[in-house]
């Protein structure tokens, strides 16, 4: 057997075999974590939590202090520079817990969503503290804190 055949792995070779393929995974894990379709510039402008929208879609009603009794609530972000047909993931937290999450399509390079938390059965939020983020799987675009109250 001739011993040319097997020098890929002999003397320098693998080291410059090894430098390339770590390269080259680098160079994709920093692919991977532009945030897949979006374009760097995407942002959310605004975003707020309110109990309803106007004729408009404009927030009506925004507060960090919701009373208690209301049975749904609105998040509502302005957005620009996205790639059309791209999706951004809302997530609804009660407290620690995960109660909802919904992916959102965006249709248009810029705009604006809405999205409502709101229990099957009718009956009001629950008292306490919420969360709801806006996300892609690589970077958190927007996250808002408020609370269900009891009126004193």
């Amino acid at each position: 057997m001739d011993k040319r055949n097997f020098d890929l792995f002999s003397g320098s070779k693998p080291l410059i075999f090894l430098g390339a393929l770590v390269v080259l995974l680098i160079l994709l894990s920093a692919w991977s974590l532009r945030g897949g379709t979006f374009v760097k510039s995407f942002r959310i402008e605004n975003a707020v939590v309110c109990q309803e929208l106007d004729e408009n879609r404009q927030p009506l009603n925004v507060r960090q202090n919701v009373p208690y009794g209301s049975r749904q609530i609105c998040l509502w972000f302005k957005y620009s520079s996205a790639s059309e047909g791209s999706r951004v993931q809302v997530s609804w937290r009660y407290g620690k817990d995960l109660v909802l999450t919904e992916s959102l399509k965006l249709m248009t390079k810029d705009g604006v969503r809405a999205f409502y938390l709101l229990r099957e059965d009718g009956t009001p939020l629950p008292v306490g503290a919420y969360t709801v983020t806006v996300s892609t799987p690589a970077k958190k675009w927007s996250e808002i804190k408020f609370n269900v109250v009891r009126r004193k």
